[in-house]
């Protein structure tokens, strides 16, 4: 009995020094530095007068872009329809690749389509118009 109950606190003493190795208590060391958030927030009024100057400039831009005649805007469409025939191929070769889904692109697909069509038949602004941006802006 008392062999018994040795060997067993052999063991359990065995196993307790195995679980306080070096391999398992020391940390690794990185070269990442941690930021506390306090560091990374700019100025909120600099945030202010920037998002202002770039929405001035976006207003100047519509209001040349809608100076353009149709056959110059038409050549900045077909640019656009090449560059997303384009983006097309790349897809294709990543359902290729088995990256993605055929059905996941073909959403993609028709998604690009629909929009630069409608940007198309409006005669939209073709620039920036995501995130962000006032849908609902002046012309």
């Amino acid at each position: 009995m008392n062999k018994a109950k040795l060997s067993s606190f052999a063991i359990a003493g065995a196993i307790g020094l195995a679980s306080l190795s070096p391999i398992t208590t020391v940390a690794a060391e990185t070269k990442t530095q941690s930021t506390m958030q306090t560091e990374i927030k700019t100025d909120c009024k600099d945030c202010k007068d920037k998002k202002a100057e770039f929405n001035k400039k976006m207003k100047a831009a519509r209001e040349r872009w809608n100076s353009l005649s149709q056959t110059q805007k038409d050549e900045v469409y077909s640019l656009l329809e090449n560059k997303m025939k384009e983006n097309n191929k790349v897809l294709d070769k990543l359902v290729e690749l088995k990256v993605l889904e055929q059905s996941d692109v073909d959403n993609l697909k028709a998604n690009q389509a629909t929009k630069f069509q409608k940007i198309k038949e409006n005669g939209e602004f073709p620039m920036l118009r995501g995130k962000g941006m006032d849908r609902n802006h002046t012309r």
